[in-house]
């Protein structure tokens, strides 16, 4: 009898047919119905390895066993065969056709499965393109696409790309289905926009399959900047139309559909608005005062303008960030916009953002913490949100947690400067230094206002590289004013114990500061730390993050450490939001390490 012939008797070809067809309609039903349960995405993945895996599994238990009248059975031999099936020979070609079979089923359950883009429910709105000729026009084309972007993000169900991973794509020629792939979503919006005139415009839309390619639908709409706000309801719900997503309307007493109500009456304070937006997201000192200019002009022709007051509280929080010597005014002119927006529209996730920012950095550490939480509720798309609440984080020594937070920030904004170098100290804190010196390059690239050298300075003298922590710390003190020979000494004196001592008398002569306490935790001197950081919390300078530094460990087990603690309200905030790493509450007080 042949090979076939036997597995025919031993009914291997019909357990492997029904077990092929199972396996699809398993896959199948798992893909589609996940989603409706809210599934991980790797579970349909999940299924489709299992399944592979079981394959030669069964196809073994059908050739050993059979089902008969006594139930599972020992499938018996057929004389005719004996000789056959116990040649090595034989069994060799069992064991590929086996092998083989598990193979064609795992490729075609990948090609049903493997090569879609992303989830069903998920898009990327990519920058539409300006057609106007007129480069200053870019700003009005890359609005059109966030406000897009964020009306969608708003659908329930619909997963929808990151602003600055979609973004990353403008001006590039890739095809739709590699950027679908890469970006891991199932559909991709794009289009453009021509202006005629200063009021007309065609705006051109279009919705593209990430699998196959092909359109799944376009538009042309033909308006005035005053139907603006109604052209992008339309475009966002013939999406959530095509996509099959359930998406309520708003109605009036007439039972007749509303667009999303416009955030300003005044078409020319909407394009200041975007102009303000394209400035403020380029970052900077120089982007940041322009987009304060543009957002007051939108102010003064609209002041009931809700987004652009937020919008201004969010340029004005930043700039003493990037201009430490601007003083106290840009924050209470931050606090005064961001109060003004709430009070027109209380749902504004950035204002609550600005607020919560503003506590922050005033050591109102259990008010700032209830902010950002209502914050990121509202938009949890909002990087800059993420990336502020992740700094709390940091500062209140929940260091974990601030990785989880800022890693957010980073899906969301991974070309933030900002977002890159908070990354870096986040890692240096927790002692990832290969990490660290990553995102502190990153952000030195992408034109953050300080080169981190200081952080890189620590992370090299803790490997062991002196020569280039020597070379840091001399472009810090650059960066400083200050003489690069006292911090490459700090170097000189981890690296020969024996200067320590001469190096602590000269940084005495300097007096209670921050490079005198920064001096004392890279020398690891714990007790003489602990003066000179009372003195900086007296004028409220305290450097949190450098509390929470491997290098901090003497000074956290100071007998004085936990009365600084309580004078700068961490206590209090621990004992409603969680503890530390590094402390914890014990029935004498707080222990710390």
């Amino acid at each position: 009898m042949s090979f076939v012939s036997e597995l025919r008797r031993r009914r291997v070809l019909r357990v492997a047919a029904i077990y092929g067809a199972a396996a699809w309609i398993i896959t199948e039903v798992t893909d589609t119905v996940g989603p409706l349960f809210f599934l991980p995405d790797w579970t349909t993945r999940f299924v489709v390895i299992a399944l592979a895996a079981g394959f030669p599994i069964a196809m073994i238990m059908a050739w050993v066993f059979d089902v008969g009248p006594q139930g599972l059975e020992r499938t018996p031999d057929d004389p005719r065969n004996r000789a056959a099936t116990e040649s090595p020979r034989q069994k060799l070609v069992a064991a590929v056709t086996l092998v083989a079979a598990t193979g064609l089923l795992a490729v075609l359950l990948y090609q049903v499965i493997g090569q879609e883009a992303g989830p069903k429910n998920s898009i990327a709105v990519l920058p539409f393109e300006n057609l106007s000729g007129d480069p200053g026009k870019d700003y009005f084309s890359d609005g059109i696409s966030e406000e897009l972007l964020n009306l969608l993000a708003r659908v329930p169900y619909l997963n929808v790309a990151a602003r600055t991973s979609s973004f990353a794509y403008r001006d590039k020629s890739i095809d739709a289905r590699d950027i679908a792939r890469e970006l891991g979503v199932a559909t991709i919006l794009e289009g453009s926009v021509r202006w005629a005139g200063d009021d007309d415009i065609r705006i051109t839309a279009q919705l593209i399959d990430g699998d196959t390619g092909y359109h799944l639908w376009s538009d042309t709409y033909d308006r005035q900047m005053s139907d603006i706000f109604k052209v992008q309801d339309e475009i966002s719900k013939s999406i959530v139309q095509k996509l099959k997503l359930t998406l309520e309307p708003q109605v009036n007493e007439e039972g007749e559909t509303l667009v999303s109500e416009a955030p300003t009456s005044d078409v020319k304070a909407y394009q200041f608005y975007l102009q303000g937006r394209h400035e403020w997201n380029r970052r900077g000192d120089e982007a940041i005062r322009k987009s304060i200019k543009l957002y007051h002009a939108a102010l003064g022709r609209d002041p009931a303008f809700a987004r652009a007051s937020a919008a201004l509280a969010a340029a004005y929080v930043l700039l003493p960030d990037d201009d430490p010597e601007v003083g106290d005014e840009p924050i209470r002119a931050a606090y005064a916009a961001a109060l003004k927006a709430l009070a027109q529209d209380d749902t504004l996730a950035e204002a609550h953002a600005v607020l919560a920012k503003i506590d922050m950095d005033e050591w109102n550490w259990t008010d700032a913490e209830a902010g950002f939480f209502f914050a990121t509720a509202l938009d949890s798309h909002d990087a800059t949100a993420q990336h502020w609440y992740s700094v709390l984080l940091r500062n209140v020594g929940r260091l974990g947690e601030s990785l989880a937070t800022a890693e957010k920030a980073y899906e969301l904004d991974s070309d933030s400067p900002a977002i890159n170098a908070n990354l870096a100290n986040v890692h240096m804190l927790l002692g990832n230094n290969a990490e660290a010196l990553e995102f502190a390059d990153k952000a030195t690239e992408l034109g953050f206002y300080a080169t981190l050298s200081g952080l890189k300075g620590i992370v090299y003298m803790r490997t062991g590289d002196h020569e280039e922590a020597e070379a840091a710390f001399a472009e810090f003190a650059e960066e400083l004013g200050t003489e690069p020979t006292d911090m490459v000494a700090v170097v000189q004196a981890r690296r020969d114990p024996g200067l320590a001592a001469a190096m602590v008398e000269a940084v005495e002569v300097l007096g209670p500061g921050p490079e005198q306490f920064w001096t004392y935790v890279c020398l690891e001197r714990g007790d003489l730390a602990m003066s000179a950081v009372e003195a900086l919390a007296e004028k409220h300078t305290l450097p949190f993050e450098w509390l929470w530094s491997p290098e901090a460990r003497g000074l956290r087990e100071q007998p004085g450490f936990e009365a600084l603690l309580e004078k700068a309200g961490l206590i209090k905030y621990w004992q409603q939001y969680g503890w530390p790493e590094h402390c914890q509450s014990l029935d004498s007080g707080v222990s710390c390490s």
